[in-house]
């Protein structure tokens, strides 16, 4: 049938498994034929493959046929055969053995539990692609080898429309090695937004991302507590690819990525740099920030993200003379004068490369 080109012919598996489930439970055989009329599933395996001629009447009549007499020279037996229709389509025959007008109503009991399974697969079926789709889709994305040409045509295979933003979450602990590990629920949460039209979502490099058209949001499900980044909505293709490949270098230094508790202000650009850094100059620059107490690290911050001593000293309560005087004590401790931007900016790094290795020094070796 030329109207049946490049459709997926009914599954003998499925068809098979609600065969040795149902036919036990009604003391009948239940025969399943494919749209052609050959027995794909039924309780004597000998039959499997042999053509059911009252399959065929039901095919070529489009209805439900009663076989009383089955015609001589077949292996067709005495009993109801119903059409099996699929979204408006005959797909199959479901026949029940025994007598016709008795087991007629379980053929149409049988029809429709078959319908029901199939659509279910179906669904999960598309679910798995979905699934599938959303994770290459990421991993491209993320790989710093996808040109901007081939992103930008898998996003819109996507039905992901620009402005694209991007997110990640996290759980607030990382691996022993200070790399990410993926929130509670991460798969569940992922297999939700991908039924929104609008994103994409996959767990990969130990992180649960999004990403799609638009603000990025929060999805249901996320606890509280984890670590969680997002860009803003951009039509730069390269741009989106940029922060995809540096949220996933922040994946091996999760500690770098903050927590909704997090006060302060944080800058993802720093982040970023520091976590492309390895581990030798991680530990030395690290180590300039250890020295460091809390009052004076609040102190470097409020610097760096302010536009004057004065309102720097505001931001921390305290007065601009108390706050010179741990700009003093910060540079006897480590050799930089925060006032000078250079050294400013070292020093900042410092602390995000400390915040880098604390987890993983806490965790494990």
């Amino acid at each position: 049938m030329a109207e049946n080109a490049g459709r997926t012919p009914l599954s003998g598996a499925l068809a098979q498994r609600v065969v040795d489930l149902i036919a036990p439970t009604i003391s009948h055989n239940i025969n399943v034929m494919d749209e052609h009329g050959t027995i794909i599933a039924c309780l004597d395996p000998e039959r499997r493959g042999t053509l059911h001629r009252g399959a065929q009447r039901v095919i070529a009549e489009g209805r439900a046929v009663l076989i009383d007499s089955p015609e001589p020279g077949t292996s067709d037996r005495p009993g109801a055969n119903e059409p099996l229709m699929i979204d408006g389509e005959l797909r199959g025959v479901i026949g029940i053995t025994g007598d016709p007008r008795e087991v007629a109503p379980l053929a149409r009991v049988v029809a429709l539990s078959v319908r029901l399974l199939i659509a279910q697969e179906d669904e999960q079926d598309a679910a798995t692609r979905r699934h599938t789709e959303a994770r290459d889709l990421i991993a491209a994305l993320t790989s710093g080898t996808s040109s901007a040409e081939s992103a930008r045509d898998r996003l819109a295979a996507a039905g992901l429309a620009p402005p694209w933003s991007l997110a990640l979450w996290t759980a607030a602990e990382p691996r022993p090695d200070g790399a990410a590990a993926p929130p509670p629920l991460a798969e569940s949460i992922a297999a939700r937004l991908n039924t929104d039209h609008g994103r994409r979502a996959a767990v990969l490099h130990g992180a649960l991302w999004s990403v799609g058209s638009g603000a990025a949001f929060a999805p249901p499900g996320v606890p509280s507590g984890v670590r969680h980044t997002a860009t803003e909505p951009t039509d730069d293709i390269e741009v989106l690819l940029a922060h995809a490949e540096g949220s996933r270098a922040l994946c091996r230094r999760v500690g770098l990525v903050p927590t909704a508790e997090d006060a302060g202000p944080w800058s993802r650009d720093i982040a970023v740099a520091v976590a492309h850094l390895p581990r030798r100059t991680l530990e030395h620059l690290a180590g300039r920030a250890s020295a460091l107490s809390e009052a004076q690290r609040r102190t470097l911050v409020a610097v760096a993200s302010t536009t004057s001593m004065r309102a720097a000293a505001d931001s921390v309560y305290v007065h601009r003379n108390t706050l010179l005087q741990r700009v003093e004590r910060i540079r006897a401790v480590t050799g930089a004068d925060i006032r000078r931007a250079d050294h400013l900016a070292a020093l900042r790094m410092a602390l995000y490369a400390h915040e880098a290795l604390c987890l993983s020094h806490t965790n494990g070796p």
